[in-house]
């Protein structure tokens, strides 16, 4: 009877102890969590020491029969032993531990909790283990962070040295590729700028390849198809951005290409005029008559109006004569036509023309039409020399040119005579001054040549021009 009593207090005193044992656990579970456990949850210093945590046995093995101070000094050792607790003490009181002190982490405090209750013996603990309160500048976790990052930088130095190794050999085969591909396309494709757009092409893609294929052997296979798939929006934005130049940089490979114009000559493009020095990636460089330079865009000129003048030799020239009203249209087209005919700088084919343009309200103008050849006569002077001549012969043979303020012209004079004597005969006309052939070029007018020679001598020392490449060289 008194066995039968003493076993059931035994079971309702650990029943008790358990009851006890499980708040005290509740307890140091709700408690305020403290700067290493806050630090822990923002780096993950918890989940890294939850890995390191020591695994629990699931028995502690003593002596088939332990009494309190056996397992007292058991526990004793184990926690100086480890070095995570200061001033440890264990008390065990008829099988229940009660661990005091103070331990460094909390994930340390349940672990010795953990470790008592699977020790032999043991029925209960009461864990009153104290976690110790970090400084509040404290820079342990930062520490470890910076020391996992140190760890994980050496771990991918290997990678990285791979990557950038292959880098560089993407970048030389990339320049080989560029040169290889400009001197294949030597003999096929006429325009420089062309073969080099090719070769670039060529250099960029081969580049790309070697980029993608380092952040794959580095590990990087998410970056790698992030770089693929963001070169063309990248492209896509560069080309707004730049829309304007990219423009101008079309424009040039198809200048080069469809060859509109060649250097010397004299074009005009939304009304600029002059000789064509030079077609660079950016624009279309003339020299004016005056001597004066002009960078044009060359989306400008591909898109606009472009009158060549000397895209063939021959070239019209033109000018109006007025004759009197009693002079004879007949005789002062053959003589224009003579004139034209006779002259250095006038081709006979085509035919020149003088025909009667209109009546004026003093003469009849005549509009005379002819041919040159604008690669070895200049049309300015050519234009010179025909006026002056044209006048020359006109009042040689009398025929009169009056202006058009209604000029009453009398090429034979106006006699007067006075009404008390009447002469006999009529007078004799005045004499005509001897008449001086005039040269077909004078010293105003040179030797007829065209100016593209002069102009193109005079601005040969434009640094603006020499110093790029020119595209339709």
């Amino acid at each position: 009877m008194y066995r039968v009593l003493l076993i059931l207090v035994g079971l309702a005193l650990a029943f008790i102890l358990s009851i006890t044992s499980a708040i005290v656990r509740g307890n140091a579970q709700d408690e305020v969590p403290t700067a290493d456990d806050v630090a822990a949850e923002v780096t993950g210093g918890e989940a890294e020491s939850a890995k390191k945590t020591v695994q629990v046995a699931d028995e502690v093995q003593v002596d088939p029969v332990n009494s309190d101070q056996r397992i007292e000094s058991r526990l004793q050792e184990i926690m100086e032993a480890t070095g995570w607790f200061n001033q440890p003490k264990v008390k065990v009181d008829r099988g229940v531990a009660f661990l005091s002190g103070t331990s460094d982490t909390k994930s340390h405090r349940e672990w010795a909790e953990a470790t008592a209750i699977k020790t032999s013996d043991v029925v209960a603990v009461v864990n009153r283990l104290q976690v110790a309160e970090l400084p509040l500048w404290n820079f342990a976790p930062a520490m470890a962070s910076l020391r996992q990052l140190g760890r994980e930088a050496t771990g991918v130095l290997p990678l990285v040295l791979v990557a950038i190794a292959v880098t560089i050999l993407a970048y030389f085969f990339a320049r080989a590729g560029a040169g290889l591909t400009r001197w294949f396309t030597r003999s096929r494709i006429e325009s420089s700028l062309l073969r080099q757009v090719a070769g670039n092409v060529v250099a960029v893609l081969i580049f790309i390849i070697g980029t993608y294929v380092a952040l794959r052997v580095s590990g990087l296979t998410r970056l790698a198809v992030t770089v693929l798939g963001g070169t063309g929006l990248i492209g896509l934005a560069l080309g707004f951005a730049f829309r304007d130049i990219a423009e101008n940089y079309l424009a040039s490979i198809l200048l080069s290409l469809n060859h509109p114009f060649r250097v010397g000559d004299l074009i005009e493009v939304e009304g600029a005029k002059g000789f064509v020095r030079k077609v660079t990636t950016r624009g279309t460089v003339l020299n004016t008559l005056e001597g004066n330079q002009i960078q044009m865009p060359n989306s400008t000129v591909f898109k606009g109006k472009i009158i060549n003048y000397t895209a063939t030799p021959l070239s019209r020239q033109d000018f109006t004569v007025g004759i009197g009203f009693e002079d004879s249209i007949v005789e002062a087209q053959e003589i224009v036509m003579s004139v034209l005919n006779d002259h250095v700088g006038v081709v006979d084919d085509p035919a020149a023309i003088a025909i009667v343009e209109s009546l004026g309200s003093a003469t009849v103008n005549l509009r005379v039409y002819y041919w040159f050849d604008q690669t070895t006569h200049s049309p300015l002077k050519v234009s010179s020399s025909v006026i002056r001549l044209v006048k020359q012969k006109l009042t040689e043979a009398g025929i009169s040119m009056p202006d058009e303020a209604r000029e009453l012209v009398f090429p034979r004079g106006v006699p007067v005579q006075m009404m008390e004597e009447l002469p006999s005969a009529p007078p004799a006309p005045p004499e005509k001054s001897p008449s001086v052939a005039e040269p077909t070029t004078s010293v105003g007018e040179g030797d007829l040549g065209p100016e593209q020679g002069e102009v193109l001598r005079a601005t040969e020392d434009d640094e603006t021009v020499e110093g790029e490449a020119n595209l339709i060289a």
